[in-house]
């Protein structure tokens, strides 16, 4: 065994390959330090501390570099230079410029720049605060100077980072870490309190039961009814027009997202919480482009050992997954999945993975709860919300069809579609088998206009001047839901005699009669929403 001193460096602007000072790095750093100590006793009449550390054994070094960034992350806002922070821990400028340079990589003007560029980064693409008011805030004396250390820093303007879909540059505070190299490796933190997760088969359904355990393991409680219908799962409806294989998967969260996690993004900030999203860029090779495998490393670990789980995905699963823990300093991570290579669970179950950084998709990391917005508001914004999408007659990225279109197409395929040349069923291959499993996708999403339907209830009780229009509402929805149900009423079934009447287009005409039926009722549910909006002068 032997110690290393261990430097935290997570920032996506890395100064060092993995940020380790071994004991040999010790030594250089122990003589680079030596000339200065020559001069100790003169230095300490003045009451400026000089380091030791083979003579006197000591490693104040590592202390009064903590403490000096503590005292930057305590003062970003404020009027702070290097002179300040040396005097703070009671160090010449000079000295200690070169101490805090070999033990992270940075002279302290740049650690503080690079932190206040990462902060107002972050206020930017979260609020929606003026350039101007901005560039003040973080210290600089022009909104010009700031652009131009702005697009330095993070690769784009001010202005652009609002509604850039590319990731801003973040880097994180420094922290120290002493450890033991050797022996046992096995470093293991696991979230305690886990809630179960169902998954019937349902991705929307699941959806839902994943953020709701997300919020309830991040402290945020929020009932299912509520967040069904903050996150839009309860009145969801994509389909890829033309497409049945492609459609597969248009029930999961995110396919209302025109740039990526847009709806994530919007649903954590309207219920309080600021997050960091990253869509991970690979070439033809696998490579990452735009992060690497110890940046997301960090990621996870920060935010496990803060008691906050991360919700990701897989490159080949659709699905998110939640991670709640991991082992050997994030070398491997403890996630819950629904789906794993034996098939689907009644529960997520817990898996424990090596080299998941290969595989990583993309990933939503919780920072620190923010004020909420107020109720009214959130109700009206995102009734809103809902109707712009059922009324929406363009598609989403140019392909996904939402709302009404996206009913119209699915039950128009469903009615006219030839599936008499297919075979009945073939593992892994288009067949009529998995017609009907994507058809069943589609009333996933039909079904879960139920889920909401309670905290309608509440709402209809709670604002009475909306009252007759939510219950009208809520009569509407829950007939609509029903639709989801409804193939199982007439004898279909996922053997070879479903098969076979599913095959049949005067079996699917009568699905998608029924389907027809269930649309308007879904079309009256948003007409009392409209109505709601009207009444409100919006």
């Amino acid at each position: 065994m032997f110690c290393h001193v261990a430097l935290s460096l997570c920032p996506q602007v890395r100064t060092k390959p993995f940020g380790f000072l071994t004991w040999d790095n010790v030594k250089w750093l122990e003589l680079s330090m030596d000339r200065t100590n020559k001069n100790e006793k003169r230095r300490d009449k003045h009451n400026i501390k000089t380091y030791t550390l083979l003579g006197g054994g000591k490693m104040n070094w590592i202390d009064d570099t903590k403490n000096a960034i503590n005292f930057i992350e305590n003062n970003l806002l404020d009027n702070i230079n290097v002179d300040d922070v040396s005097k703070h821990i009671n160090s010449s400028t000079d000295y200690f410029q070169r101490i805090f340079n070999i033990v992270t990589g940075l002279s302290i003007s740049e650690y503080i720049r690079n932190r206040r560029l990462t902060l107002a980064g972050e206020e930017l693409k979260n609020t929606q605060a003026k350039v101007i008011d901005v560039s003040a805030k973080y210290g600089y004396d022009s909104p010009d100077s700031f652009t131009k250390a702005f697009t330095r820093f993070h690769g784009v303007t001010p202005t652009s980072a609002r509604v850039s879909s590319e990731n801003l540059k973040y880097f994180y505070p420094l922290s120290f870490k002493i450890f033991i190299k050797g022996g046992f490796g096995m470093n293991r933190k696991i979230i305690p309190n886990i809630p179960d997760i169902g998954y019937y088969g349902n991705e929307t359904d699941f959806g839902v039961n994943i953020l709701a355990a997300t919020f309830q393991i991040a402290g945020t409680k929020m009932e299912r009814p509520e967040l069904a219908f903050y996150s839009g799962m309860a009145n969801h409806f994509c389909w890829i027009e033309g497409n049945w294989v492609g459609s597969r998967g248009c029930e999961c969260f995110g396919n209302s997202n025109e740039t990526p996690f847009q709806e994530e993004l919007r649903l954590l900030k309207t219920i309080g919480w600021l997050a960091k999203y990253v869509n991970v860029s690979r070439d033809n090779d696998g490579k990452m482009l735009n992060t690497d495998e110890e940046q997301i490393k960090c990621d996870f670990v920060e935010s496990i050992d803060k008691g906050y789980p991360i919700l990701s995905r897989r490159m080949n699963n659709h699905r998110y997954n939640i991670v709640i823990g991991y082992e050997d300093d994030g070398r491997k991570i403890v996630r819950k999945e629904a789906v794993d290579e034996k098939g689907y669970h009644k529960d997520a179950e817990t898996f424990v993975y090596e080299n998941w950084e290969n595989d990583i998709l993309d990933y939503i990391v919780l920072k620190e709860p923010l004020e909420p917005v107020p109720e009214r508001q959130r109700i009206l914004e995102q009734l809103k919300l809902i109707i712009t999408r059922a009324r929406r007659t363009d598609k989403i990225r140019g392909f996904i069809s939402s709302g009404f279109a996206a009913w119209e197409a699915y039950l128009q395929m469903l009615e006219h579609e030839d599936l008499s040349v297919l075979p009945l069923d073939i593992p892994n291959k288009d067949s009529v088998n998995l017609r009907l499993g994507i058809y069943c996708d589609g009333l996933c999403q039909i079904w879960e206009r139920h889920a909401a339907l309670d905290y309608y209830r509440l709402l209809a009780e709670k604002y009475p001047e909306w009252r007759e229009e939510l219950n009208t509402a809520v009569a509407a929805l829950d007939e609509c839901s029903k639709y989801g149900g409804f193939l199982w009423t007439q004898g279909f079934s996922f053997d070879e005699k479903g098969y076979e009447k599913f095959r049949d287009p005067a079996a699917r005409k009568i699905l998608a009669d029924e389907g027809r039926k269930a649309m308007h009722k879904d079309m009256e549910a948003i007409e009392q929403f409209e109505k709601i909006l009207r009444k409100e002068g919006m």
